[in-house]
C-alpha cells in the first residue's frame, strides 16, 4: 500500500450497554490480523464462518465465536479477554461494530466491511433482541464497566421498533 494513504483516525470513544471502543486502545496489531467490521446484524457470523473455512482448510466445527472475538464488546472484561486475544497463535480474525471514528486502524491489517439493507438489519435486530433470554440482558446490564442505560426488552411493534431504530440513530445499541 502507498505511504501516502491517509488511514482513518479514531476521534472519539463509544461506550454503551453492549460496545465499548477503549478495548481497542490496547490492542496490538499483527501483520496479518484481519478486521471484520459491520454494524450489527449485517452478516458478520456469516463473514468469520467463511473466513474461519478459509483460514483453517475447511475445518468442520470450529468454535469461530471464540476464534474470532468481538474486541469491542464489553463482555468479558478487558482485563480477561485481552489476554485470551494476544495469546492466538492463528490468523486472527476479529470483529467489530464501531463506527470509523471510534475504531483504531493499522496498516498491519486487513479490513472487511460488510454492509446490508438497513431494513434487513433492523428485522433480524428485532428478532435477535426478542428472542433474547434473562441471561443475555442479566450479561449487557449486570456486567461491571455499564455505560448509559440498561438494555431493555423491546417494544412490542416492529414498526415502532424501526422508527426508535432510526430516529435514535441505531437504537438500542
Amino acid at each position: 500500500m502507498p505511504d501516502d494513504i491517509a488511514w482513518p483516525v479514531k476521534t472519539r470513544e463509544l461506550q454503551n450497554n453492549h460496545m465499548d471502543s477503549t478495548f481497542w486502545n490496547d490492542f496490538v496489531f499483527r501483520d496479518d490480523d484481519i478486521i471484520i467490521g459491520t454494524w450489527a446484524k449485517a452478516g458478520t457470523t456469516w463473514v468469520q464462518q467463511i473466513l474461519s473455512q478459509l483460514i483453517f482448510n475447511g475445518e468442520e466445527g470450529l468454535p469461530v465465536a471464540d476464534m474470532s472475538p468481538w474486541i469491542d464488546l464489553r463482555i468479558p472484561p478487558k482485563e480477561v479477554k485481552m489476554p485470551e486475544v494476544e495469546a492466538q497463535n492463528h490468523r486472527r480474525f476479529i470483529k467489530t461494530h464501531l463506527p470509523v471514528d471510534a475504531l483504531i486502524f493499522s496498516p498491519k491489517a486487513k479490513y472487511i466491511y460488510i454492509a446490508r439493507d438497513g431494513r434487513d438489519v433492523v428485522w433480524s435486530l428485532y428478532n435477535h433482541h426478542t428472542n433474547a433470554n434473562d441471561f443475555w440482558y442479566e450479561a449487557l446490564n449486570e456486567t461491571p464497566g455499564l455505560v448509559g442505560p440498561p438494555m431493555a426488552k423491546p417494544v412490542d411493534s416492529i414498526v415502532q421498533y424501526y422508527h426508535d431504530w432510526l430516529d435514535k440513530d441505531g437504537f438500542p445499541f
